[in-house]
Protein backbone atom coordinates (compact mmCIF):
# COMPACT_ATOMS: atom_id res chain seq x y z
CA UNK A 1 0.00 0.00 0.00
CA UNK A 2 1.35 3.38 -0.97
CA UNK A 3 1.75 5.85 1.88
CA UNK A 4 0.03 9.18 1.44
CA UNK A 5 2.76 11.82 1.42
CA UNK A 6 0.55 14.87 1.29
CA UNK A 7 1.14 17.14 4.27
CA UNK A 8 -1.60 17.58 6.81
CA UNK A 9 -3.33 20.92 6.78
CA UNK A 10 -1.47 23.58 8.75
CA UNK A 11 1.74 21.61 9.28
CA UNK A 12 3.77 23.03 6.42
CA UNK A 13 4.28 26.55 5.24
CA UNK A 14 5.60 27.29 1.81
CA UNK A 15 8.17 30.02 2.19
CA UNK A 16 8.91 32.49 -0.58
CA UNK A 17 12.27 32.43 -2.37
CA UNK A 18 13.31 35.37 -0.18
CA UNK A 19 13.90 32.90 2.65
CA UNK A 20 16.62 31.10 0.69
CA UNK A 21 18.11 34.40 -0.45
CA UNK A 22 18.28 35.66 3.15
CA UNK A 23 19.93 32.38 4.17
CA UNK A 24 22.57 32.91 1.48
CA UNK A 25 23.15 36.49 2.64
CA UNK A 26 23.67 35.22 6.19
CA UNK A 27 26.18 32.63 5.02
CA UNK A 28 28.07 35.23 3.00
CA UNK A 29 28.17 37.84 5.77
CA UNK A 30 29.20 35.28 8.36
CA UNK A 31 32.43 34.51 6.52
CA UNK A 32 33.60 38.05 5.73
CA UNK A 33 36.93 38.69 7.47
CA UNK A 34 37.54 41.96 9.26
CA UNK A 35 40.81 42.49 7.39
CA UNK A 36 39.47 42.17 3.84
CA UNK A 37 39.59 45.59 2.14
CA UNK A 38 36.25 44.88 0.43
CA UNK A 39 34.37 43.88 3.58
CA UNK A 40 32.81 47.33 4.22
CA UNK A 41 31.40 47.52 0.69
CA UNK A 42 30.24 43.90 0.76
CA UNK A 43 28.48 44.38 4.11
CA UNK A 44 26.77 47.49 2.72
CA UNK A 45 25.55 45.50 -0.27
CA UNK A 46 24.34 42.64 1.94
CA UNK A 47 22.45 45.12 4.14
CA UNK A 48 20.81 46.66 1.05
CA UNK A 49 19.77 43.26 -0.26
CA UNK A 50 18.48 42.12 3.14
CA UNK A 51 16.41 45.26 3.51
CA UNK A 52 14.91 44.79 0.06
CA UNK A 53 14.08 41.12 0.64
CA UNK A 54 12.55 41.70 4.08
CA UNK A 55 10.59 44.72 2.91
CA UNK A 56 9.24 42.97 -0.20
CA UNK A 57 8.15 39.82 1.68
CA UNK A 58 4.32 39.79 1.56
CA UNK A 59 2.98 40.58 5.03
CA UNK A 60 0.30 37.90 4.71
CA UNK A 61 2.99 35.27 4.11
CA UNK A 62 5.24 36.24 7.04
CA UNK A 63 5.74 33.00 8.99
CA UNK A 64 5.37 32.77 12.75
CA UNK A 65 8.30 30.36 12.89
CA UNK A 66 10.84 28.80 10.57
CA UNK A 67 12.53 25.40 10.45
CA UNK A 68 13.76 25.52 14.05
CA UNK A 69 10.29 25.98 15.49
CA UNK A 70 11.41 29.06 17.40
CA UNK A 71 9.24 32.12 16.89
CA UNK A 72 10.40 34.45 14.15
CA UNK A 73 10.74 38.11 15.19
CA UNK A 74 8.38 40.54 13.55
CA UNK A 75 9.47 41.84 10.19
CA UNK A 76 9.67 45.37 11.63
CA UNK A 77 12.21 44.18 14.21
CA UNK A 78 14.43 42.57 11.58
CA UNK A 79 14.16 45.66 9.37
CA UNK A 80 15.16 47.84 12.33
CA UNK A 81 18.28 45.73 12.90
CA UNK A 82 19.20 45.99 9.22
CA UNK A 83 18.59 49.76 9.32
CA UNK A 84 20.88 50.04 12.36
CA UNK A 85 23.60 48.13 10.52
CA UNK A 86 23.14 50.33 7.45
CA UNK A 87 23.36 53.50 9.53
CA UNK A 88 26.57 52.26 11.14
CA UNK A 89 27.99 51.26 7.75
CA UNK A 90 27.18 54.69 6.30
CA UNK A 91 28.85 56.35 9.29
CA UNK A 92 31.95 54.14 9.04
CA UNK A 93 32.25 54.57 5.28
CA UNK A 94 32.73 52.17 2.41
CA UNK A 95 35.07 54.12 0.14
CA UNK A 96 37.92 52.26 -1.50
CA UNK A 97 40.72 51.72 0.97
CA UNK A 98 38.48 52.20 4.01
CA UNK A 99 39.60 50.03 6.88
CA UNK A 100 37.37 49.55 9.90
CA UNK A 101 38.80 48.89 13.34
CA UNK A 102 37.95 45.39 14.57
CA UNK A 103 35.42 46.52 17.24
CA UNK A 104 33.50 48.54 14.65
CA UNK A 105 33.50 45.64 12.16
CA UNK A 106 32.37 43.27 14.91
CA UNK A 107 29.48 45.51 16.02
CA UNK A 108 28.21 46.07 12.47
CA UNK A 109 28.56 42.43 11.45
CA UNK A 110 26.87 41.19 14.63
CA UNK A 111 23.91 43.53 14.13
CA UNK A 112 23.49 42.45 10.52
CA UNK A 113 23.84 38.77 11.36
CA UNK A 114 21.23 39.13 14.11
CA UNK A 115 18.71 40.18 11.46
CA UNK A 116 19.65 37.29 9.17
CA UNK A 117 20.24 34.41 11.61
CA UNK A 118 16.57 33.31 11.78
CA UNK A 119 16.92 32.26 8.14
CA UNK A 120 20.20 30.36 8.56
Amino acid sequence: MKKDTTPETGLTTLLPPACAALRNLYRTARHLPSTDPYTPARLARIADQAEYLLDSWPAAQWPGALHSGQPLPARAVLLAWVATARRDIDYAGTAAGTSWPYPQWHRITTTLLAALVPFA
